[in-house]
């Protein structure tokens, strides 16, 4: 079906049974987790400073609005390393849901990246019809 790698030792080889490789599976998983919990616990943390601010300031980069719910959601690809990088992915993909999760109310202007009036105000609202 599958062969389970060799890695050498001082004796020799020693084969991994299916046993220690779903151990070493489950290891790297809890890592994951662990990580993905203290990811979320960062952005929670840095989400209640934010919002705790009488008026929070805004990031803009190039004239452009860059909201905190965009960088979650870039964070969140990271989760595509999950298997060779547990810990930083946990990390990060948890940093970004929190990012995200705290910034859904403004998610439909998200990757709109609409520019900011030279006089610094933001720009007028579009209605969908």
């Amino acid at each position: 079906m599958f062969k389970i790698p060799k890695f050498p030792n001082k004796k020799g080889t020693k084969e991994l049974s299916s046993t220690d490789n779903d151990l070493f599976n489950k290891s790297m998983v809890d890592k994951n987790k662990v990580a993905y919990q203290t990811g979320l616990d960062i952005a929670k943390l840095i989400t209640s400073y934010w919002n705790s601010q009488k008026n929070p300031g805004k990031v803009y980069i190039s004239n452009r609005r860059v909201h905190h719910g965009e960088i979650g959601s870039l964070l969140g690809l990271s989760n595509l390393f999950k298997k060779s990088q547990p810990i930083p992915t946990g990390i990060l993909s948890g940093l970004g849901e929190g990012l995200a999760k705290d910034d859904y109310a403004d998610k439909e202007q998200w990757f709109t990246f609409k520019k900011r009036n030279n006089d610094g105000q933001k720009p007028p609202e579009t209605t969908a019809k």
